[in-house]
């Protein structure tokens, strides 16, 4: 069984010309033969009427012709001129041999000859050009009589010879014409095909440099574009797992390394006094509640990136939400004398949201205004309205962000400040899920920061309408 696309494709066009050429030649074959036969019947009835007129008087007279002047006669017509009676005698003229076994098979056709005129057949002849015959009744003579008149239908068959012999070199030229054309065909075709299924094969093997270059303007070209973009989005998301699981090894590495530094000091007996131990535990106790942020930041990634994580959504009034929960940040801001003002306009319509969601999503963002603000500064959280929407601001006084570091900010464990992080004790997993909640609650996160200026971080929610 052929199983290769570069084999169906060739011979399929070797079968083609073969079909086509076989068929042309029995076609061209067919219309030689019967136009050559035609054209001599019509001759044959033509020079038979008139075989007919100039022996008409003599026959009806009871004259036959002699076999001398029928000779003539038909060098003239250019056949074989014979007479014959109503049993089959031969009158005058040579016949060819075994001609009356023509009637033997069917005797009314015999008879027919005498009754009505002209008739016409091919008389098939053994190695030879074929011969047709005419006949023309005289049914008044005195006793009835059939002229016969037979020519060869001459060069017919070395005529369709040579057609057939032309046609074979053409189906032989054809052949090696398809063979060469299909071979470039299928090679055009399952040569790139090859280099998407080998740069297929190497990316599964591990090579996630794998591309194709077989990138043409058709649609095999395409496939091996879709492949090499499907290569570079695998290619990134294996980067991103191994970038993942390196920062998350080093981010629970820290903290293990930390409270297992300071169990083993304690133990040991390094740190006799009480008020050591008390640092001690303080640091193994703010490095477990680290550890435990960061487990559940991963948690809620890693859930969200699911869509397991349930967003329970309901009609929310913000100006009410917005109280409580500035209410739960005092501690947070009082260490650094910091003011929280908010803005709200008078009329503000209701949002579609999940206030517990929410709550996380303005926590997260506060919290890395406070981590980040100068003290005894201002944060404002800024509210304004649209038709379809209600955008939520979170303005801070900080350092900002370098326009090198915004497109970076939203990816997991990334750090602007890679130097004052750990000291302001982030996990650097905020800020990618306060954009996957926020776009899981029908909105969109943006932020607008200057360095020396500050930051905004702005995020919308859907109205209801």
């Amino acid at each position: 069984m052929i199983r290769s696309i570069f084999s169906k494709i060739l011979l399929s066009h070797i079968g083609i010309i073969l079909l086509s050429t076989i068929t042309l030649t029995l076609f061209m074959s067919y219309l030689v033969r019967s136009n050559a036969v035609d054209t001599k019947r019509q001759d044959l009835l033509f020079k038979g009427r008139a075989v007919v007129e100039l022996l008409t008087p003599n026959l009806l007279a009871g004259n036959i012709p002699t076999n001398e002047s029928l000779d003539r006669i038909s060098e003239l017509a250019g056949g074989r001129i014979w007479l014959i009676n109503e049993k089959g005698t031969v009158l005058a003229g040579q016949p060819p041999n075994n001609w009356s076994r023509r009637f033997q098979e069917d005797r009314q056709e015999y008879i027919d000859l005498f009754t009505d005129s002209p008739h016409s057949w091919i008389r098939p002849t053994y190695r030879r050009d074929p011969s047709i015959v005419v006949t023309f009744a005289i049914p008044e003579a005195p006793t009835p009589i059939v002229i016969f008149l037979d020519a060869p239908i001459v060069g017919v068959n070395k005529t369709v010879s040579s057609l057939e012999r032309t046609l074979l070199y053409s189906l032989f030229a054809s052949v090696v014409t398809a063979i060469l054309a299909g071979f470039l065909i299928a090679r055009s075709l399952t040569k790139p095909i090859a280099n998407i299924s080998q740069a297929a094969k190497n990316f599964a093997d591990g090579d996630y440099n794998s591309r194709t270059t077989a990138t043409g303007n058709n649609e095999i070209g395409s496939l091996g574009q879709t492949f090499n973009t499907m290569a570079d989005s695998l290619a990134e998301i294996e980067q991103n797992r191994r970038n993942f699981l390196a920062n998350v090894s080093h981010e629970l590495k820290t903290p293990v390394t930390s409270i297992q530094a300071l169990s083993e000091t304690i133990l040991d007996g390094l740190a006799p006094k009480p008020e050591q131990q008390q640092r001690y535990i303080a640091t193994i106790l703010q490095e477990s509640q680290r550890l435990d942020r960061l487990i559940s930041d991963l948690l809620d990634l890693s859930q969200l990136e699911a869509d397991e994580l349930s967003i329970l959504c309901e009609e929310l009034d913000l100006q009410v939400w917005l109280a409580t929960e500035a209410t739960k940040m005092e501690t947070l801001l009082n260490p650094k004398h910091l003011t929280l003002q908010t803005v709200i306009p008078e009329q503000l319509p209701p949002v579609w949201s999940d206030p517990i969601r929410l709550g996380q999503v303005l926590t997260n963002l506060l919290t890395n205004a406070i981590r980040y603000s100068p003290e005894e500064s201002t944060i404002t959280i800024h509210l304004s309205a649209t038709k379809h929407q209600v955008a939520i601001s979170v303005i801070d006084q900080g350092p900002g962000i370098s326009p090198d570091d915004v497109p970076y900010i939203w990816d997991r464990f990334y750090r602007a400040d890679k130097s004052r992080a750990r000291t302001y004790g982030g996990t650097g997993l905020g800020l990618a899920i306060t954009k996957k909640l926020v776009h899981a609650m029908q909105g969109e996160i943006s932020v607008d920061s200057q360095v020396g200026k500050g930051s905004t971080f702005t995020f919308t929610l859907p109205v209801i309408k």
